[in-house]
């Protein structure tokens, strides 16, 4: 059995709670993890759902690349692709951070969570500890996963910045929602969604109020005003406010929660449906619980479009461009998915996740290529493509 120190990137709560997620397979499976390593922006708080978990584990959290809003709601692509520049120095330093913290806890292995300053360790190094990376960033790598047609530059550099979070990496798992052809040739194995034990014990029932999570607490101003000429519908908001740091009643039937990972899964399960800003993570929640969701992306951010898209099509829910609840309460009434081929992939988790973890340590049979070989053949410089002939799996 193995001892594992995990990388997650401390941005929203979806690789934090895929992180959970694995420690709970890892520990089933008799592996240990020996560490926590988050990275985030200006020393932001990690969630009380996750250093609560992980108890009295050591845990390192650094300086790391994050998305850029400025003073609006949309990303700043700019600005964001700039902080590699800018920021160079602290994000060097943030690595020389993660290289103490492993030497000090002396794992068999690294599972990043598209973590970027990972992949910057794994560099300085020339990988001398193997690891994996584990994203639903790395399915749109896969040549044989289906993509939106537009927004060809943002797809590029979306996924050079995922290939830079898997430098050094043995193998690159994406996170699917249905089941997909890995890609061989460029080493990418496709993995079932990573679903916390507390989500997968819930039961689920057919409620009359709605759930909404929202990445950037701005994108709040349209569900106000929707909320407010629909005063029959009941909606509870999850989202992480600089100044709300309580529960937040706008009006009767609006109420915002800080982010709390029971309480979200509880009123996830009571739910009548979610309106989310199409991250991973909630969406395969929602469809594990059979919960009809409307995804829309935060405006520029084009792999919340991609999620949005992917969602709709392995049947999640509606994939919508702006917060109009008028056309969620319309689709309630048409939405009708089979989730069983989706929970039958679900309980693959366990078992090809204890595969590769086992398979990261096991001794080299033949001398590795050095890190300046692997760096060239890991990136791919092509623009995405959208394999619009493929279809796929029916839930």
């Amino acid at each position: 059995m193995g001892k594992f120190i995990f990388t997650i990137q401390g941005e929203g709560r979806g690789h934090l709670t895929q992180a959970i997620s694995l420690s709970q397979l890892a520990q089933e499976a008799g592996h240990e993890v020996v560490g926590y390593a988050v990275g985030s922006t200006n020393n932001r708080k990690i969630p009380s759902f996750f250093t609560d978990y992980i108890g009295d584990k050591p845990l390192l959290q650094y300086e790391s690349p994050s998305l850029c809003f400025g003073n609006g709601k949309a990303v700043q692509v700019g600005k964001t692709a700039l902080q590699a520049f800018s920021k160079f120095k602290t994000f060097w330093n943030s690595a020389s951070e993660l290289a103490s913290f492993i030497d000090e806890n002396r794992p068999d292995g690294i599972i990043n969570f598209y973590e970027s300053i990972t992949g910057l360790h794994q560099w300085r190094t020339g990988a001398k500890i193997p690891c994996i990376s584990i994203g639903h960033q790395y399915l749109l790598l896969n040549k044989h996963f289906q993509t939106i047609p537009e927004k060809k530059i943002d797809q590029f550099f979306l996924n050079l910045n995922t290939q830079i979070t898997a430098i050094g990496s043995k193998k690159k798992l994406g996170l699917s929602f249905l089941p997909l052809e890995n890609d061989t040739k460029r080493n990418i194995d496709v993995i079932p969604p990573l679903l916390r034990k507390e989500v997968k014990e819930l039961k689920s029932t057919a409620g009359k109020s709605w759930l909404a999570y929202l990445t950037h607490f701005r994108l709040a101003e349209d569900i106000m005003a929707w909320s407010t000429l629909n005063p029959d519908i009941q909606l509870d908001c999850f989202w992480d406010h600089p100044s709300h740091k309580e529960i937040f009643h706008y009006s009767a039937n609006l109420t915002f929660h800080p982010i709390h990972a029971e309480l979200y899964l509880e009123k996830m399960s009571q739910c009548a449906g979610l309106i989310s800003t199409a991250g991973f993570e909630s969406i395969a929640e929602a469809m594990y619980l059979a919960k009809p969701t409307m995804m829309v992306p935060v405006p520029n951010h084009i792999e919340q479009m991609i999620n949005a898209f992917d969602g709709a099509q392995s049947g999640a829910g509606l994939a919508a461009s702006t917060f109009d609840l008028n056309l969620f309460k319309v689709y309630q009434k048409e939405h009708v998915t089979d989730y069983s081929t989706y929970h039958h992939w679900i309980q693959e988790s366990s078992r090809l996740m204890d595969i590769h973890l086992r398979e990261l340590i096991q001794p080299e049979r033949k001398k590795k290529s050095s890190w300046k070989s692997l760096f060239t053949k890991r990136i791919h410089w092509t623009l995405p493509k959208n394999n619009g002939g493929l279809s796929f799996p029916k839930a």
